[in-house]
């Protein structure tokens, strides 16, 4: 048997799957302080087990996993600051941050490596376009895969720690028209960020705006059943605009890295470095069109709907 947060799980069990197909969303059936706790019990859960049945050479598949369900943690964490008190969530959400961060090294390469693959496709090459940038992204690779072990101790020392704590979390008085007022927040925010970006369109201007757009696909997600048709299609618009900011941010991360090695296999990189400029500005163009669309509606306004939406959910579960 082994722990997987609160619960005990056959080890056999844990190596054939996670321990469920997630619910990242609030339910009728349950009080809210219950959905809260058991929906940051589940990413917590599916943390762990994506590191505990994690074996040798699969090492990246697991932190790419785990830090998903961090992301989704830490987007419900931001989603009730306020009424969780700014001590709380600070300590959780710097203890999840550090988890995270601890693994983004194999997270990198990992990217890098498929956004590799994907630039050899765009010129014809898909087998070994690049082989001596993809030789030394997968050396840096296996060299993450060694740390691998000593970082998930800590990090499950830290996920299980926080799954402890879950039950003192202040929860208990929080009401819906809450959750709507934080995820008014969110997207005061990202608009904020959006119109940033507009005025300065540079690489830190655009990874903050990634990460309040993820924020909201998150939240949304969260707060879905509340109007299942209208605030899915956000959740999608969302993640589409996500999606191309995290392509963006991916770029750029790869170009730093390129411009930084300057005089090391310079018949790839000066080919990389070409196709990243002229990529980058594409994607730029394309998320600014997704962004002022997705952030056409006021904050305020986004907020009334969202009373709205939950004053009738609110009625349906009576």
């Amino acid at each position: 048997m082994v722990r997987i947060g609160w619960r005990l799980y056959p080890t056999a069990l844990l190596r054939q799957s996670c321990v469920s197909i997630m619910s990242y969303c609030l339910k009728a059936n349950e009080t809210l302080a219950a959905g809260l706790r058991r929906i940051a019990r589940e990413e917590l859960e599916g943390a762990l087990c994506q590191m505990q049945k994690a074996r040798v050479g699969e090492e990246a598949d697991a932190v790419h996993a785990t830090r998903k369900h961090i992301k989704k943690l830490r987007a419900l964490l931001r989603l009730i600051r306020s009424e969780i008190g700014q001590e709380i969530f600070t300590a959780e959400n710097n203890r999840l941050r550090d988890v995270a961060r601890g693994f983004s090294g194999s997270r990198d390469a990992r990217v890098q490596l498929q956004l590799l693959e994907k630039l050899g496709a765009q010129i014809g090459q898909k087998k070994r376009a690049f082989a001596k940038t993809g030789a030394a992204l997968e050396e840096e690779m296996t060299a993450q895969a060694d740390t691998f072990g000593p970082h998930r101790r800590d990090a499950e020392a830290t996920l299980q720690q926080i799954c402890d704590r879950l039950e003192g979390w202040p929860v208990d008085e929080l009401e819906m028209q809450d959750l709507c007022c934080g995820l008014r927040h969110s997207f005061k925010r990202g608009r904020k960020c959006f119109d940033e970006v507009g005025a300065a369109p540079t690489t830190e201007n655009f990874h903050s705006w990634r990460k309040r757009v993820k924020d909201i696909w998150y939240q949304t997600r969260l707060l879905q059943n509340l109007n299942r048709p209208v605030l899915c299609e956000m959740a999608e618009a969302a993640k589409t605009l996500g999606q191309r900011l995290g392509d963006l941010h991916d770029l750029a991360f790869f170009r730093f890295r390129l411009e930084a090695e300057e005089g090391c296999r310079e018949d790839e990189r000066s080919v990389l470095l070409g196709l990243l400029c002229t990529r980058e500005p594409e994607l730029e163009e394309i998320s600014l069109d997704l962004g002022a669309r997705f952030f056409a509606e006021k904050p305020g306004a986004l907020e009334k709907r969202l009373r709205r939406y939950a004053e009738e959910w609110e009625t349906s579960r009576a």
